[in-house]
C-alpha cells in the first residue's frame, strides 16, 4: 500500500509501485489512482495491506486521506516503510519539516 499526496508525490508513487512489481513479481501493490474504488473504504484498504509505504513529500501530513491511512495503520500496528522526497523541485521538503508536519500523536509510531 503506497500512501502519498497527489499534489507532490503522485508520479514518484507510481514509479515506486512499478519498480516494486518489477522486482517482486506477483507482489500486489495498492496505489489509489489505480486501485481505489471507494474512498469511504480507505481504512479497509489499509486493513487488507501487509505494510504501508509512506511517500513523504510536501503536504503529506496535511492531507486528510493520508492521515486516515496513517492513523489506521497505527491503530492496527501495520509496519511502515518511509520514503522521503528531499528534492524541492519534485515536491520534496527537508526531513525535519516533514517531522514537524506530522501530528504529535503519530510521531512515536
Amino acid at each position: 500500500h503506497v500512501s502519498h499526496i497527489w499534489s507532490s508525490g503522485q508520479d514518484q508513487a507510481a514509479n515506486i509501485k512499478r519498480n516494486l512489481q518489477l522486482m517482486l513479481p506477483g507482489c500486489l501493490v495498492f496505489l489509489d489512482v489505480d486501485d481505489l474504488r471507494d474512498a469511504t473504504r480507505l481504512e479497509d484498504y489499509v486493513d487488507q495491506s501487509a505494510a504501508l509505504l509512506l511517500f513523504l513529500s510536501r503536504g503529506f501530513f496535511k492531507s486528510r486521506n493520508c492521515l486516515r491511512e496513517v492513523r489506521r495503520a497505527a491503530a492496527t500496528s501495520k509496519p511502515l516503510i518511509l520514503v522521503h522526497e528531499e528534492n524541492l523541485n519534485k515536491g520534496g521538503l527537508p526531513l525535519e519539516a516533514s517531522v514537524q508536519e506530522c501530528p504529535v500523536e503519530l510521531r512515536g509510531y
